[in-house]
């Protein structure tokens, strides 16, 4: 469950975290970021969380307030792994770039804080979005190179607005190949680029299924159906272990 998206406060996403741990039928993990917040603070959210009965957590960083960071909150992620880590009973993901983090000077420097915040305590990395197995694949490398052992999770995201992706992506640093846009372009009402989504979707994870990726995790952005169907066909074919979405 995405955390204080867009800003705003808190309080809407633990509504929603209440509410799916109690009718939810899969495990609910809490998206939560550390940006603004102070370790006394962190750790009463954490406490409120597992008084929920969450104790999976997606550790990120947040988007990073205009302005000077006050010195007493925490600034990285790896500070927020640190502390969840302390009560081996949490489980908790991180996030990882596959063609790097915006703010990353570069693929070396991306990965050596990759590896810190897996150092630090998490099981998993969850990546950004892409769009060609390729780019997952090198990045899998690249971080088996780097020492890092832990489950990487791809990240995958239905296109179900071109031209809404390709400005997302930008913002991102995800690469979306020509040969996609130009797939999608030629879709010629909602339902065919719908049908265009789930047949990316499932075919990226076909690939990467191909190369022994057991895990997935879903990006819906909102837009559920997609998600479902192209679960629905996955268990049609031959299906991964484990398909996550966020909300």
């Amino acid at each position: 469950m995405t955390w204080g998206a867009l800003g705003t406060t808190s309080q809407p996403s633990i509504d929603v975290l209440e509410a799916l741990k109690v009718d939810a039928k899969v495990p609910v993990a809490a998206h939560l970021t550390c940006v603004g917040h102070t370790e006394q603070s962190i750790r009463q959210t954490i406490a409120q969380l597992e008084g929920l009965g969450i104790s999976r957590f997606v550790a990120l960083r947040g988007d990073q307030p205009d302005g000077t960071v006050e010195a007493d909150h925490l600034q990285y992620a790896s500070d927020l792994v640190a502390i969840l880590a302390e009560d081996s009973s949490r489980d908790v993901s991180v996030a990882a770039y596959p063609e790097n983090h915006p703010e990353s000077s570069s693929a070396d420097e991306d990965m050596r804080w990759l590896k810190h915040k897996m150092d630090q305590g998490a099981q998993r990395a969850i990546t950004q979005f892409f769009f060609s197995a390729d780019t997952f694949l090198r990045f899998r490398d690249r971080a088996v190179a780097a020492g890092i052992t832990q489950t990487l999770v791809p990240g995958i995201l239905p296109i179900h607005d071109i031209d809404k992706i390709q400005d997302f992506s930008g913002k991102c640093g995800a690469n979306v190949p020509e040969s996609l846009v130009s797939r999608f372009g030629a879709a010629k009402d909602k339902e065919s680029a719908a049908k265009l989504a789930v047949e990316h979707s499932v075919e990226l994870i076909q690939a990467l299924t191909g190369e022994g990726v057991e895990h997935f995790h879903l990006y819906t952005l909102n837009q559920s159906a997609l998600a479902y169907r192209i679960v629905s066909e996955l268990k049609g074919a031959s299906v991964p272990r484990a398909v996550y979405a966020a909300a």
